[in-house]
């Protein structure tokens, strides 16, 4: 099996996913209260490693993305689907959201979504039917 070649658009998807993995990174270091300094303590690396994959200059390598998952409490999948189009890892992301809020706030967020998809929809009245 031959591997195809990299093109132009690869590069950017690339570039684009490496931007995602390290904003979650980030916010997720952010949310548990840890520098980069730190982080990179935990997981015996240099800061400016850490630097770099929140810049987005640099993509973390499997092994590394395990480690990070580890060290920061979450999914390697949380890490992956930041900015994710796909239906499914947006449904994870808004799950994730919903973590920690007690019953009545959950109903509140699920509400507040029900009433602003019906708007978005009621604008697209075409697009609001599942393909089946």
């Amino acid at each position: 099996m031959t591997a195809r070649p990299i093109s132009p658009t690869d590069d950017a998807q690339d570039a684009l996913l490496a931007a995602r993995v390290g904003t979650a990174i980030a916010e997720q270091r952010r949310a548990r209260g840890l520098t980069q300094a730190k982080l990179a303590e935990m997981i015996d690396l240099e800061q400016e490693a850490i630097s770099r994959w929140e810049r987005g200059t640099r993509m973390p390598t499997l092994h590394r993305l395990q480690q990070l998952s580890d060290a920061l409490d979450c999914s390697v999948d949380q890490l992956l689907q930041r900015g994710s189009k796909r239906p499914d890892d947006q449904l994870a992301m808004i799950a994730d959201a919903l973590d920690g809020l007690d019953s009545d706030e959950r109903e509140l967020v699920v509400n507040f979504v029900q009433q602003f998809t019906d708007m978005l929809k009621s604008k697209h009245p075409a697009k609001s039917k599942r393909r089946k």
